[in-house]
């Protein structure tokens, strides 16, 4: 029979040999981040299964068909640069936050639909970090947006004859549009938690956009902190069609690209910050 661990004090000058204790934090935030890795997966998976592609592909095609006939209609340069402008004034002021908002509506129909955002809370994952996924994946279709406007102005450029290869502004234009529409994801995708319907978001933006199209004609700080207002810059810095957003050059990224950060981080931490005290009620 093993003898019971003495309780007696111990002497002096005796030292106690240390008990183990918890993992490290560093295993801690490791298996952390490989938990909301797979959150991002199983968002994926999910979103793969939806209707955010047809969005995604149909709204580039409109897009590029409405500034092909505005550049036919009204007989402008056949030039890259008249093309490409024609293309991003429709894009920039109406099409693209506009696709956000569908992408965002279109994402989480879905939890208001079924049981699944239900079943979800019921694992360890916090409201706030099924939130944050979800809206993360959102870039995902964005980012296939932001390929399907430039191939298809390619395509339509080639045909015209305008050349092989449209010019390098017009990518980075297209490139950057894509950080700068995260604090438009992070709103969006709040607004479609809160609301089940699938037209509220949208029509929310709808009033956004006007606003932000109006803060871009007058010019000044405000441009830099409205989210649509934001993706309109960045789609239109260097064009001559907007004369207010700047030149395509490093003070206007540097200044874009401030008022991106800033204006995201508002807009993320209100998204964490309501899935939290609402627990990820919808």
């Amino acid at each position: 029979m093993t003898a019971p661990p003495s309780t007696a004090p111990a002497p002096p000058g005796h030292v106690r040999p240390a008990v183990a204790g918890p993992a490290p934090d560093a295993t801690t935030r490791r298996g952390r981040r490989a938990s909301f890795g797979a959150l991002l997966a199983a968002e994926a998976l999910k979103l793969r299964r939806s209707a955010v592609w047809v969005v995604a592909l149909v709204l580039p095609a409109l897009t590029v068909v409405s500034g092909t006939v505005n550049l036919l209609r009204n007989d402008l340069p056949r030039q890259w640069g008249a093309l490409a402008s024609q293309v991003f004034v429709f894009y920039s002021m109406f099409f693209f936050s506009l696709g956000v908002a569908l992408l965002g509506s279109a994402a989480w129909r879905p939890e208001h639909r079924g049981s699944s955002w239900t079943a979800m809370r019921t694992t360890t994952h916090s409201p706030a970090a099924l939130a944050a996924a979800k809206t993360l994946v959102i870039t995902a279709p964005v980012v296939l947006m932001q390929v399907m406007v430039l191939a298809l102005t390619w395509l339509v450029g080639a045909a015209l004859g305008l050349g092989p290869v449209p010019p390098a502004g017009f990518a980075v234009e297209c490139l950057i549009a894509v950080p700068a529409a995260q604090p438009l994801i992070a709103v969006q995708s709040l607004l479609s938690m809160r609301m089940r319907s699938f037209a509220a978001p949208v029509a929310v933006c709808f009033g956004g956009i006007v606003v932000g199209v109006a803060l871009v004609l007058k010019g000044g700080a405000l441009a830099n902190a409205w989210p649509q207002s934001l993706v309109t810059r960045a789609l239109t810095l260097g064009s001559q069609t907007l004369g207010t957003v700047g030149a395509l050059d490093a003070s206007g990224l540097v200044a874009l690209l401030a008022g991106t950060a800033v204006c995201g981080a508002v807009c993320w931490g209100l998204l964490v910050l309501v899935a939290r005290r609402r627990g990820g009620a919808l």
